[in-house]
């Protein structure tokens, strides 16, 4: 028996929504609860989904602009992303490599880890500016600035 393709949807971009409830909350309990908050939302808007639209870009959209409202009620600020319960690279010299970068990654502001994560996701800066809701050129430039603080970080 074929699964609901709702249920394919939530299973195959898992990840994505982890990805972003990590993003807005460091204690367990609180990311299972936007998490349930995040599924609720894309059940609820699953009948104005438009298949068009890459699955992905409305997954991060409805979790992102939830995790967002969540926070709004909740009244909690995160200043960095938890780094345990992260998928590292087999290789040893990939895993130090990457391992590293999620230290330096964690240094940075919520709102550019974000916008970063979504970078080292593969999102094109059109893709990010659409979920972020911002212009394709500022995205540019606030990954470029970005990668630039990292560099300044990495030196310390």
């Amino acid at each position: 028996m074929d699964e609901h393709p709702f249920i394919e949807l939530i299973e195959r971009h898992s990840a994505a929504i982890e990805r972003v409830c990590r993003s807005f909350c460091s204690v367990r309990e609180d990311r299972e609860d936007l998490r349930q908050e995040v599924l609720m939302h894309l059940w609820s808007g699953w009948k104005n989904y438009r298949p068009d639209n890459k699955p992905i870009t409305w997954v991060y959209r409805v979790a992102l602009n939830t995790a967002i409202s969540w926070r709004r009620h909740r009244r909690r600020q995160v200043e960095t992303m938890p780094l345990d319960g992260f998928d590292l690279p087999d290789d040893p010299i990939a895993r130090e490599q990457s391992a590293h970068l999620k230290v330096l990654i964690a240094q940075l502001s919520v709102g550019e880890q974000r916008l970063i994560n979504l970078y080292l996701d593969g999102f094109t800066t059109e893709e990010i500016g659409r979920l972020l809701g911002i212009s394709q050129t500022n995205v540019t430039t606030r990954i470029n600035r970005i990668k630039e603080k990292l560099k300044k970080i990495n030196s310390i």
